[in-house]
Protein backbone atom coordinates (compact mmCIF):
# COMPACT_ATOMS: atom_id res chain seq x y z
CA UNK A 1 0.00 0.00 0.00
CA UNK A 2 2.94 2.14 0.71
CA UNK A 3 4.86 1.55 -2.44
CA UNK A 4 1.29 2.16 -4.36
CA UNK A 5 0.90 5.78 -2.75
CA UNK A 6 4.30 6.15 -3.42
CA UNK A 7 3.99 5.55 -7.21
CA UNK A 8 1.07 7.47 -7.26
CA UNK A 9 2.55 10.67 -5.46
CA UNK A 10 5.28 10.23 -7.93
CA UNK A 11 3.30 10.15 -10.89
CA UNK A 12 0.78 13.30 -9.73
CA UNK A 13 4.75 15.09 -8.84
CA UNK A 14 5.38 14.27 -12.79
CA UNK A 15 2.10 15.18 -14.31
CA UNK A 16 1.94 18.46 -12.72
CA UNK A 17 5.58 19.13 -13.90
CA UNK A 18 4.62 18.29 -17.21
CA UNK A 19 1.65 20.77 -16.72
CA UNK A 20 3.83 23.59 -15.33
CA UNK A 21 6.34 23.34 -18.51
CA UNK A 22 3.53 22.95 -21.16
CA UNK A 23 2.85 26.35 -22.64
CA UNK A 24 -0.89 28.13 -23.06
CA UNK A 25 -1.22 30.65 -25.82
CA UNK A 26 -4.51 32.64 -25.60
CA UNK A 27 -5.43 32.92 -29.51
CA UNK A 28 -8.32 35.12 -30.04
CA UNK A 29 -10.79 35.69 -32.76
CA UNK A 30 -12.71 38.98 -33.59
CA UNK A 31 -14.56 38.24 -36.59
CA UNK A 32 -17.19 36.25 -37.17
CA UNK A 33 -18.00 32.54 -36.04
CA UNK A 34 -17.15 30.51 -39.34
CA UNK A 35 -15.93 33.20 -41.47
CA UNK A 36 -12.36 32.52 -42.90
CA UNK A 37 -10.74 34.63 -40.25
CA UNK A 38 -12.42 32.06 -37.72
CA UNK A 39 -12.03 29.27 -40.00
CA UNK A 40 -7.67 29.80 -40.55
CA UNK A 41 -7.65 30.61 -36.46
CA UNK A 42 -9.08 26.96 -36.05
CA UNK A 43 -6.62 25.52 -38.61
CA UNK A 44 -3.78 27.71 -36.91
CA UNK A 45 -4.58 26.33 -33.39
CA UNK A 46 -4.92 22.12 -34.62
CA UNK A 47 -1.46 22.98 -36.32
CA UNK A 48 0.13 24.02 -33.55
CA UNK A 49 -1.13 21.71 -30.87
CA UNK A 50 -0.62 18.88 -33.59
CA UNK A 51 3.27 19.56 -34.08
CA UNK A 52 4.05 20.22 -30.66
CA UNK A 53 2.96 17.06 -29.63
CA UNK A 54 0.40 18.84 -27.27
CA UNK A 55 3.67 20.69 -25.12
CA UNK A 56 1.43 24.07 -26.56
CA UNK A 57 -2.08 24.06 -25.13
CA UNK A 58 -3.96 27.04 -27.75
CA UNK A 59 -7.17 28.15 -25.46
CA UNK A 60 -9.02 29.29 -28.77
CA UNK A 61 -12.06 32.54 -27.42
CA UNK A 62 -13.71 32.53 -30.58
CA UNK A 63 -16.96 34.73 -31.11
CA UNK A 64 -16.04 38.26 -30.84
CA UNK A 65 -15.84 38.13 -27.30
CA UNK A 66 -12.78 40.09 -26.61
CA UNK A 67 -13.67 43.26 -28.57
CA UNK A 68 -13.20 44.32 -32.51
CA UNK A 69 -10.04 43.63 -34.09
CA UNK A 70 -8.67 47.13 -33.54
CA UNK A 71 -9.31 46.28 -29.29
CA UNK A 72 -7.95 43.04 -29.53
CA UNK A 73 -4.91 44.25 -31.00
CA UNK A 74 -4.39 46.77 -28.46
CA UNK A 75 -4.95 44.22 -25.67
CA UNK A 76 -2.19 41.55 -28.04
CA UNK A 77 -0.03 44.83 -27.64
CA UNK A 78 -0.61 45.27 -24.09
CA UNK A 79 0.17 41.54 -23.50
CA UNK A 80 -3.52 40.61 -21.78
CA UNK A 81 -3.94 38.81 -24.89
CA UNK A 82 -1.30 36.39 -26.98
CA UNK A 83 -2.20 36.30 -30.38
CA UNK A 84 -4.99 36.96 -33.57
CA UNK A 85 -5.74 35.90 -36.52
CA UNK A 86 -7.76 38.76 -38.61
CA UNK A 87 -8.02 40.46 -41.64
CA UNK A 88 -4.38 42.12 -42.49
CA UNK A 89 -6.09 45.55 -43.31
CA UNK A 90 -6.48 46.18 -39.08
CA UNK A 91 -2.34 46.47 -39.56
CA UNK A 92 -2.71 49.32 -40.16
CA UNK A 93 -3.79 50.88 -36.81
CA UNK A 94 -0.61 50.09 -35.77
CA UNK A 95 1.59 50.30 -38.93
CA UNK A 96 0.43 52.87 -41.02
CA UNK A 97 2.08 52.42 -44.54
CA UNK A 98 0.62 48.81 -43.98
CA UNK A 99 -2.74 51.04 -45.69
CA UNK A 100 -1.45 50.19 -49.12
CA UNK A 101 -2.94 47.06 -48.44
CA UNK A 102 -6.59 48.11 -48.57
CA UNK A 103 -6.04 50.53 -51.94
CA UNK A 104 -7.53 50.10 -55.12
CA UNK A 105 -5.83 47.49 -57.65
CA UNK A 106 -2.20 47.65 -55.80
CA UNK A 107 -2.06 43.67 -56.18
CA UNK A 108 -2.26 41.92 -59.37
CA UNK A 109 -3.40 38.58 -58.48
CA UNK A 110 -2.98 36.53 -55.07
CA UNK A 111 0.62 35.30 -56.10
CA UNK A 112 2.01 39.01 -55.94
CA UNK A 113 0.18 39.78 -53.02
CA UNK A 114 2.05 36.35 -51.34
CA UNK A 115 5.61 37.48 -52.84
CA UNK A 116 4.83 41.47 -50.83
CA UNK A 117 4.45 39.79 -47.56
CA UNK A 118 7.62 37.61 -47.97
CA UNK A 119 9.41 40.55 -48.78
CA UNK A 120 11.88 42.84 -47.02
CA UNK A 121 9.66 45.77 -47.72
CA UNK A 122 6.55 44.34 -46.18
CA UNK A 123 9.32 43.42 -42.74
CA UNK A 124 10.48 46.98 -42.85
CA UNK A 125 6.88 48.30 -42.63
CA UNK A 126 6.04 46.31 -39.64
CA UNK A 127 9.39 46.79 -37.93
CA UNK A 128 8.49 49.51 -35.62
CA UNK A 129 5.24 47.77 -34.35
CA UNK A 130 7.08 44.74 -33.39
CA UNK A 131 9.63 46.53 -31.51
CA UNK A 132 7.55 49.38 -30.64
CA UNK A 133 4.16 48.41 -29.86
CA UNK A 134 5.22 44.48 -29.15
CA UNK A 135 3.10 43.06 -31.71
CA UNK A 136 4.72 40.58 -34.04
CA UNK A 137 3.17 39.60 -37.69
CA UNK A 138 3.65 36.09 -37.89
CA UNK A 139 1.86 35.70 -41.03
CA UNK A 140 0.18 37.23 -44.07
CA UNK A 141 -1.03 36.05 -46.98
CA UNK A 142 -4.35 36.90 -49.56
CA UNK A 143 -7.98 35.57 -49.17
CA UNK A 144 -9.97 36.73 -52.23
CA UNK A 145 -11.08 39.97 -53.59
CA UNK A 146 -13.44 42.12 -52.47
CA UNK A 147 -16.91 42.39 -54.14
CA UNK A 148 -19.87 44.84 -54.21
CA UNK A 149 -22.87 44.53 -53.11
CA UNK A 150 -25.79 47.05 -53.83
CA UNK A 151 -29.42 47.80 -53.26
CA UNK A 152 -29.98 49.36 -56.34
CA UNK A 153 -28.21 48.25 -59.36
CA UNK A 154 -25.47 50.34 -60.57
CA UNK A 155 -25.86 52.54 -63.92
CA UNK A 156 -24.90 50.96 -67.11
CA UNK A 157 -21.34 53.06 -67.05
CA UNK A 158 -20.86 51.33 -63.51
CA UNK A 159 -20.21 54.88 -61.50
CA UNK A 160 -20.56 54.74 -57.93
CA UNK A 161 -21.33 58.54 -57.91
CA UNK A 162 -23.38 59.53 -54.85
CA UNK A 163 -23.59 55.95 -53.67
CA UNK A 164 -23.38 55.63 -49.66
CA UNK A 165 -21.03 52.90 -49.59
CA UNK A 166 -20.21 50.85 -46.53
CA UNK A 167 -16.69 50.65 -44.90
CA UNK A 168 -14.47 49.85 -42.08
CA UNK A 169 -12.45 52.58 -39.63
CA UNK A 170 -9.66 52.14 -42.09
CA UNK A 171 -8.88 55.79 -43.63
CA UNK A 172 -7.35 53.99 -46.93
CA UNK A 173 -10.75 52.89 -47.39
CA UNK A 174 -12.60 56.01 -46.87
CA UNK A 175 -9.72 57.51 -49.29
CA UNK A 176 -10.42 54.86 -51.93
CA UNK A 177 -14.22 55.09 -52.27
CA UNK A 178 -13.87 58.80 -52.19
CA UNK A 179 -11.64 58.86 -55.04
CA UNK A 180 -14.07 56.54 -56.89
CA UNK A 181 -16.93 58.99 -56.83
CA UNK A 182 -18.71 57.52 -53.56
CA UNK A 183 -20.11 58.99 -50.63
CA UNK A 184 -18.19 56.51 -48.01
CA UNK A 185 -20.23 55.76 -44.56
CA UNK A 186 -18.33 54.20 -41.14
CA UNK A 187 -20.54 50.94 -40.11
CA UNK A 188 -19.39 48.42 -38.28
CA UNK A 189 -19.66 44.78 -40.04
CA UNK A 190 -22.13 43.09 -37.86
CA UNK A 191 -24.04 45.99 -38.67
CA UNK A 192 -23.95 46.04 -42.57
CA UNK A 193 -26.92 43.71 -42.91
CA UNK A 194 -29.38 46.61 -41.50
CA UNK A 195 -27.38 49.37 -42.61
CA UNK A 196 -28.72 48.34 -46.05
CA UNK A 197 -32.33 47.29 -44.77
CA UNK A 198 -32.75 50.17 -43.68
CA UNK A 199 -31.56 52.45 -46.39
CA UNK A 200 -28.24 54.21 -44.06
CA UNK A 201 -26.21 53.02 -46.91
CA UNK A 202 -26.55 52.12 -50.33
CA UNK A 203 -24.02 49.29 -50.92
CA UNK A 204 -21.39 47.79 -48.93
CA UNK A 205 -18.12 45.43 -50.07
CA UNK A 206 -16.55 42.54 -48.70
CA UNK A 207 -15.01 39.34 -49.96
CA UNK A 208 -17.85 36.86 -50.85
CA UNK A 209 -17.18 33.80 -47.92
CA UNK A 210 -17.24 36.82 -45.05
CA UNK A 211 -20.05 38.92 -47.15
CA UNK A 212 -22.60 35.24 -46.66
CA UNK A 213 -22.34 34.79 -43.38
CA UNK A 214 -23.78 38.21 -42.66
CA UNK A 215 -26.67 38.36 -45.24
CA UNK A 216 -25.11 41.19 -47.78
CA UNK A 217 -26.47 39.17 -50.81
CA UNK A 218 -29.89 39.29 -49.03
CA UNK A 219 -30.69 43.07 -48.51
CA UNK A 220 -28.40 43.73 -51.76
CA UNK A 221 -28.95 41.65 -54.34
CA UNK A 222 -27.06 43.23 -56.93
CA UNK A 223 -23.41 42.02 -57.14
CA UNK A 224 -20.72 43.51 -58.69
CA UNK A 225 -17.33 41.64 -59.43
CA UNK A 226 -15.33 44.77 -59.10
CA UNK A 227 -12.46 43.35 -57.59
CA UNK A 228 -11.10 46.10 -56.11
CA UNK A 229 -8.86 45.03 -52.91
CA UNK A 230 -7.62 41.91 -52.46
CA UNK A 231 -8.91 40.53 -48.74
CA UNK A 232 -6.11 39.37 -46.80
CA UNK A 233 -5.42 37.65 -43.62
CA UNK A 234 -2.67 37.75 -40.65
CA UNK A 235 -1.70 35.98 -37.32
CA UNK A 236 -0.14 38.15 -34.93
CA UNK A 237 1.48 37.86 -31.28
CA UNK A 238 2.77 39.87 -28.90
CA UNK A 239 6.32 39.76 -28.65
CA UNK A 240 7.11 39.64 -25.41
CA UNK A 241 4.82 35.77 -25.50
CA UNK A 242 7.19 34.98 -29.05
CA UNK A 243 10.21 35.41 -27.30
CA UNK A 244 9.59 33.80 -24.21
CA UNK A 245 8.78 30.41 -26.07
CA UNK A 246 11.93 28.04 -26.51
CA UNK A 247 13.64 28.36 -30.16
CA UNK A 248 11.86 24.91 -30.94
CA UNK A 249 8.22 26.17 -30.10
CA UNK A 250 8.93 29.65 -31.87
CA UNK A 251 9.66 27.38 -35.07
CA UNK A 252 6.37 25.65 -34.71
CA UNK A 253 4.39 28.62 -34.06
CA UNK A 254 6.09 30.74 -36.81
CA UNK A 255 5.73 27.64 -39.70
CA UNK A 256 2.42 26.88 -38.40
CA UNK A 257 1.11 30.37 -39.44
CA UNK A 258 2.73 30.53 -42.36
CA UNK A 259 1.15 27.19 -43.34
CA UNK A 260 -2.35 28.65 -41.93
CA UNK A 261 -1.65 31.71 -44.65
CA UNK A 262 -1.83 29.45 -46.87
CA UNK A 263 -4.42 26.97 -46.05
CA UNK A 264 -6.72 30.38 -45.57
CA UNK A 265 -5.69 31.26 -49.05
CA UNK A 266 -6.46 28.23 -50.88
CA UNK A 267 -9.85 27.73 -48.78
CA UNK A 268 -11.45 31.33 -49.59
CA UNK A 269 -10.39 30.12 -53.30
CA UNK A 270 -11.96 26.91 -53.33
CA UNK A 271 -15.43 28.49 -51.44
CA UNK A 272 -15.77 31.74 -53.70
CA UNK A 273 -17.43 30.00 -56.30
CA UNK A 274 -19.83 27.80 -54.28
CA UNK A 275 -20.67 31.09 -52.01
CA UNK A 276 -21.40 33.14 -55.41
CA UNK A 277 -23.91 30.43 -56.46
CA UNK A 278 -24.85 30.15 -53.01
CA UNK A 279 -25.70 34.09 -53.38
CA UNK A 280 -27.44 33.60 -57.03
CA UNK A 281 -30.13 30.46 -55.42
CA UNK A 282 -30.71 33.16 -52.76
CA UNK A 283 -32.08 35.95 -55.11
CA UNK A 284 -29.33 37.75 -56.25
CA UNK A 285 -27.54 38.64 -59.81
CA UNK A 286 -23.76 38.54 -60.06
CA UNK A 287 -22.12 40.64 -62.68
CA UNK A 288 -19.30 40.92 -64.00
CA UNK A 289 -18.25 44.33 -63.78
CA UNK A 290 -15.03 46.47 -66.18
CA UNK A 291 -12.96 48.19 -63.50
CA UNK A 292 -11.28 50.01 -66.20
CA UNK A 293 -12.30 53.55 -65.04
CA UNK A 294 -12.57 52.77 -60.98
CA UNK A 295 -8.43 51.90 -61.89
CA UNK A 296 -7.95 55.00 -63.44
CA UNK A 297 -9.07 56.74 -60.91
CA UNK A 298 -7.49 54.69 -57.83
CA UNK A 299 -4.27 55.37 -59.49
CA UNK A 300 -4.69 59.51 -59.91
CA UNK A 301 -5.44 59.41 -56.66
CA UNK A 302 -2.44 57.90 -55.34
CA UNK A 303 0.51 60.98 -55.42
CA UNK A 304 -1.65 63.86 -53.68
CA UNK A 305 -2.49 60.56 -51.07
CA UNK A 306 0.95 59.93 -50.45
CA UNK A 307 1.97 63.83 -50.26
CA UNK A 308 -0.72 64.17 -47.36
CA UNK A 309 1.30 61.08 -45.93
CA UNK A 310 -1.23 58.29 -46.16
CA UNK A 311 1.42 55.84 -46.48
CA UNK A 312 4.92 56.63 -47.50
CA UNK A 313 6.24 58.35 -50.97
CA UNK A 314 6.99 56.19 -53.46
CA UNK A 315 5.25 52.97 -51.79
CA UNK A 316 2.48 52.75 -54.15
CA UNK A 317 5.21 51.88 -57.25
CA UNK A 318 7.43 50.09 -55.19
CA UNK A 319 4.61 47.73 -54.26
CA UNK A 320 3.40 47.39 -57.63
CA UNK A 321 7.07 46.70 -58.94
CA UNK A 322 7.39 43.64 -57.43
CA UNK A 323 7.47 40.53 -59.16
Amino acid sequence: MKLKTTMISVAMGLGFALSANAETLFLANADAIDSPMDRMNQHFAELVEDRSNGEIKVNYITGNQLGTPPQVMDQISAGSVDAMGTAASWLSSYAPDTQILTWGFTFRDGEHMFKFFKSDLFDELTADMQENDRIRVLSAGPAEPRIAYMVEPLAQSGSFDGRKMRIPQIQSYLALWSALGAQPTQIAWGEVFLGLKTGVIDGAEGPPTSAISQRFHEAAPNIYLTNHVWAATTIVINEDKFSSLSAAHQAIVSQAAEDSAVWAYDDATSRREEVLDTMRAGGATVNAYDSTQLQESARTAVSELEDEGLWRKGLYDAVTAIQ
